[in-house]
């Protein structure tokens, strides 16, 4: 194929030595334009760096620079043995002035989304702002400020500076020793008797219930869930194709009896048994064997959510639902980021030592593995006698603040308020004494700028009263200044 004639004249190209734009700038704009104004057709041959930094009067450094860029950019092509030349693509495609300039209609993304997406697009207003300053009484939140960050940023530093095993990709299922401090813990806090190798470091609740799902779960299968209870978790199982039967509680918790007749057989019941996520309710010793031989009779999972189990204000923590499961039917879900901060994103869960590497290889295909740095200074933390000696401390602190709060309602907003002192957590739930009452009380919160989440977005029929209040960030004259400041928008 005979090649293409050089065609170039050398009259358009103006360069300005005292512009503010660079020389090899000017140049490379220029031929540009020449290429999207057709100046310069598809398969013409441009000069030689050499030939055109003598013809312009410029250093060839300076075409080159010019000719590179364009050529990363696509518009000239370098051929062997047949020098540089414009690249053979369609004029209009490097039209940029007009290439964004369309007749047609702006497409609306939100049409493309599958059922269940546009579900969640519905939903997507719940994502929780990121406050640096949150307000009183936002739920979830531990004391951050009370965390003890020098010795953090202490065993950080030496895990940073002593190994380079930070920088290398880490187990999926977890940096081991994290794994035998936490195995070591459990059976001392918690009675539960497990190996390094039950233990699966995940990224937190919402991960760890996610690997739940995708590894128990087929879809149509039956799930028993609490009613009110943890909506995040619900709507992974609504994802994983679950059917979702909500339980209702009573004093004890779960309360089994009132099951809907003619339900299939569930193949997971998940629970909050250290502390019911939002009523607050401890399970009884009771109904947590109760649930255990109903999971045995019907070969089902249970799923032990133990999110704050650990902040326990009468008496020590209760042994964990696991601990008494025999049958090995039941899996353990913590997380520290309650325990410590939100951001350390690290949580895990004790399974049975069958499925233990099938956890961590669902783990390797999602995101490989925690950051090790992360794990390593947690295992320091743990290891060094500090973590116990924060939880005991925190346990301190947030009875105090439990009882500021609920001695703070009951004076101002006694009137119109239902209230019980749980006996763990870090939140109170308060009803009105009538709906027209808690309707009244809601209205308040706001004018006033209270923080708080209603009951009713965490159950199934959205019919449920109440506000769930969190008080473990909070200080106590703040507890009682935004007590006051509420009582006052009720007058």
């Amino acid at each position: 194929m005979p090649r293409r004639k050089e065609q170039f004249e050398f009259d358009w190209i103006q360069l300005d030595n005292n512009a503010a734009t660079p020389v090899y700038q000017q140049l490379e704009n220029q031929l540009r334009h020449a290429i999207t104004d057709q100046v310069l057709q598809p398969e013409d041959r441009v000069p030689s760096s050499r030939n055109l930094a003598s013809a312009i009067g410029v250093s060839r450094n300076t075409v080159l620079s010019a000719y590179e860029q364009l050529i990363s950019e696509g518009y000239l092509e370098s051929v062997r043995g047949s020098g540089t030349r414009v690249a053979e693509i369609p004029p209009q495609a490097f039209e940029f002035d007009t290439a964004s300039k369309s007749n047609d209609p702006p497409v609306n993304s939100l049409d493309d989304l599958s059922p269940l997406g546009q579900q969640l697009s519905e939903e997507s207003h719940w994502l929780p702002p990121v406050a640096t300053h949150p307000k009183a009484f936002t739920p979830h939140l531990p004391a951050t400020d009370e965390f003890p960050l020098q010795i953090w940023n202490r065993f950080s530093n030496e895990q940073a500076r002593w190994s380079s095993r930070h920088l290398n990709l880490g187990e999926p299922q977890g940096y081991l020793p994290l794994r035998e401090s936490i195995a070591q813990y459990m059976a001392v806090s918690r009675g539960l008797s497990c190996t390094p190798q039950q233990v699966v470091i995940t990224s937190g609740s919402q991960q760890a219930f996610t690997m739940i799902t995708q590894l128990l779960l087929t879809p149509g299968d039956t799930a028993w869930v609490e009613e009110p209870g943890n909506a995040p978790a619900n709507r992974l199982l609504d994802i994983a194709g679950a059917q979702l039967v909500p339980v209702p509680l009573d004093s004890e918790g779960i309360d089994l009896s009132r099951v809907p007749k003619m339900k299939p057989t569930p193949k997971l019941i998940c629970v909050t048994p250290g502390g019911q996520w939002p009523m607050g309710m401890t399970m009884s010793l009771n109904r947590r064997l109760q649930l255990i031989a109903t999971a045995q009779r019907h070969k089902s999972w249970i799923i032990e959510d133990d999110y704050n189990g650990e902040f326990r204000y009468t008496g020590r923590p209760h042994a964990s639902l696991s601990s008494l499961d025999s049958s090995g039917r039941t899996i353990y879900m913590g997380t520290f980021s309650k325990l410590l901060f939100p951001a350390i994103r690290l949580g895990f869960l004790i399974v049975p030592p069958q499925l233990a590497k099938t956890f961590a290889y669902v783990r390797f295909l999602q995101d490989r593995s925690s950051p090790q740095l992360v794990q390593m200074t947690l295992h320091r933390f743990i290891e060094s006698g500090n973590f116990v000696k924060h939880i005991r401390r925190m346990r301190s602190l947030y009875a105090e603040r439990q009882t500021t709060l609920y001695e703070s309602l009951q004076k101002h907003l006694g009137d119109f308020i239902e209230i019980q002192k749980p006996e763990s957590g870090m939140h109170l739930t308060v009803r009105g004494v009538t709906k027209e009452a808690d309707e009244r009380l809601i209205t308040a919160a706001c004018r006033a700028k209270v923080e708080f989440h209603p009951v009713s977005i965490y159950s199934r029929t959205h019919e449920t009263q109440g506000m769930i209040l969190g008080f473990a960030a909070f200080d106590k004259n703040t507890i009682q200044r935004t007590v006051r400041r509420w009582a006052k928008e009720m007058s």
